[in-house]
């Protein structure tokens, strides 16, 4: 054999080495007997010899290295630099499966190099630091405890939680620019695609990439070290459907679709082009004040009980949202409402064309379903609807300043000073008046020590929340909120705390399959009292007056 070593790479060297040892020496232990020895230990090698660096755990997607990114190449020196040191001191050939049958490799942290020449090496970190090329059933572990725990705290510190496909906001309007990008992307390219969202859909139903025929091929994109960014602008008309014909892209619920090594799916909501002018408008116990830049504050005459905004839900859908009448979208919030036919309306513009319909929980407008939270339903002789998400797409977010305050801000992150001036300065007293009976379909319902009573003041039945809920059947719950709670929750609310700074707790009344919710403030808890026909619309009662004998009825609504 005649070989020049001067000509070697370290590797080579190190390869040959073993070959020569497994044929030509036998190794012995101190008392004389042969331990055979592993001849396909994982080899030496150099950064230069590294192509990539992963980091990988099962619930976890880590950011790689790579030796031509700034930064990482020195981290990959640092890897290699001790791998190299621990690998003198890698023990006899052993199996991770039977070392510890029950604990799966796969669900271990690894770091794996991927090696210029296609070779891959693979560092287990679980019970000290193990190495293995081509499966965990052959693997070998550092026993040096102060080089395997080196490289394990080192090891550590480099994994670092991938952010994938990722996007500069939620929601858009119609004409602003949508930025999207990834850092573990696993394919060469990245496609990108716009999705109409409706349901039922079956995925996938079209070729690839399109997982829709509906889909629209925004751009195919070069991706480099994993990683991409890509910036484009809604309009009209752009891309490319599956039909080879131009994408129309309008107001609605849509996907922001990724492929690439997979496939991403990132709900958004693309708005009508333009702002509109500030408002604010405040419901406020029967009373509602709207505000403008021009108009400043207006009193509004009450509107019927019917009407009031709630914070209700049917049991099935869980946490309340805040419903609206239709007549107080048209007559309060401008926003006009047409009726298509029987039971399906439309809402806003006729160029924007957005429908609901009695019993869907969705809303209808440009090809795309907008989810509700809710369904359109008639309680008595009113139609009412979940607002808190449809509302948003008009331009209004909702904060519920207390028991029967709810303010609705369109272009605004909080209420004018001259609209919590008029709050403050014009909220009607509340009087102690004759007590009232309150009967259920006749039967008179027992409140216990408390009693029902006429405020004279507002003319209102006002009723004691706990007793007469139970006494109707239901049950009540008392939730305190943390000071933190509302600041929290805006990430859930299109960016505005959905509760004013006065609100430190709620109860939900829940009766039959109907949940109610009441916030409160300071001033309204103890004893905690309602309107009875706030609770009426809320639970699905009709009320019957009979003043002569101080006396008002509960019946089915139906």
């Amino acid at each position: 054999m005649n070989l020049s070593l001067e000509k070697m790479s370290c590797r080579a060297l190190g390869a040959v080495s073993l070959v020569l040892l497994a044929v030509l020496m036998v190794m012995f232990s101190t008392d004389g007997s042969q331990v055979a020895w592993a001849v396909e230990v994982p080899p030496y090698f150099t950064v230069n010899e590294v192509e990539r660096v992963d980091f990988s755990r099962s619930d976890t997607e880590d950011l790689p290295l790579f030796p031509d990114m700034p930064g990482d190449r020195e981290k990959i020196e640092r890897l290699v630099k001790l791998y190299n040191r621990a690998r003198v001191s890698l023990g006899e050939e052993v199996s991770l499966y039977e070392d510890d049958p029950n604990v799966m490799p796969f669900f271990l942290k690894r770091v794996t190099f991927t090696l210029a020449d296609g070779d891959r090496l693979t560092m287990i970190l679980h019970n000290g630091v193990s190495f293995y090329t081509d499966t965990p059933d052959r693997a070998w572990e550092v026993t040096s405890p102060e080089v395997s725990k080196e490289l394990e705290e080192l090891a550590l510190s480099y994994f670092v939680p991938a952010q994938g496909v990722k996007i500069n906001s939620r929601q858009f309007r119609m004409g602003e620019q949508v930025t999207v990008g990834s850092d573990s992307a696993r394919e060469e390219e990245a496609t990108i695609l716009l999705m109409p969202s409706y349901w039922p859909v079956t995925i996938p139903s079209a070729p690839a990439p399109y997982p829709v025929p509906e889909a629209i091929l925004i751009a195919t994109v070069p991706v480099e070290h994993d990683r991409f960014s890509y910036t484009f602008t809604l309009e009209e008309e752009m891309g490319q459907t599956l039909d080879g014909s131009p994408g129309k892209i309008g107001p609605g619920a849509w996907s922001l679709v990724v492929v690439s090594g997979g496939q991403t799916m990132l709900p958004i909501t693309i708005l009508p082009a333009g702002q509109q002018e500030p408002r604010a408008v405040v419901y406020d116990r029967g009373r509602v004040f709207t505000w403008s830049k021009t108009k400043g504050v207006t009193a509004g005459v009450p509107v019927h009980h019917a009407d009031q905004p709630l914070l209700v839900s049917e049991a099935k859908w869980g946490r309340p949202v805040t419903h609206v009448s239709l007549n107080f979208l048209k007559d309060w919030l401008d926003i006009p409402v047409i009726e298509v036919e029987p039971g399906r309306y439309r809402l806003g513009t006729p160029e924007l064309g957005l429908t609901v319909t009695a019993g869907e929980d969705t809303a209808r407008v440009s090809g795309t379903m907008i989810s509700l939270e809710g369904t359109l339903c008639k309680k008595g002789a009113t139609w009412q609807l979940p607002w808190s998400s449809l509302g948003n797409f008009f331009g209004y977010r909702v904060q519920w300043l207390g028991p029967e305050t709810v303010a609705f801000l369109r272009e605004l992150d909080q209420l004018p000073a001259d609209v919590n001036a008029a709050l403050e300065t014009s909220t009607p007293a509340a009087g102690l008046g004759k007590a009232v009976t309150v009967t259920l379909s006749g039967q008179e319902l027992d409140l216990g020590t408390q009693k029902a009573y006429l405020d004279p003041i507002r003319g209102r039945v006002i009723v004691p929340l706990r007793a007469t809920i139970e006494a109707l059947g239901g049950k009540v719950s008392w939730f305190p909120l943390k000071p933190e709670y509302a600041q929290i929750a805006a990430g859930h609310n299109y960016g505005l705390p959905p509760t004013g700074e006065s609100i430190n707790a709620y109860v939900d009344s829940v009766l039959g399959s109907n949940l109610w919710r009441v916030y409160l403030t300071p001033a309204s808890e103890g004893n905690i009292v309602v309107s009875l026909r706030q609770l009426a619309v809320a639970l699905g009662y009709q009320l019957s007056w009979d003043g002569s004998l101080g006396r008002v009825d509960l019946h089915d609504g139906n």
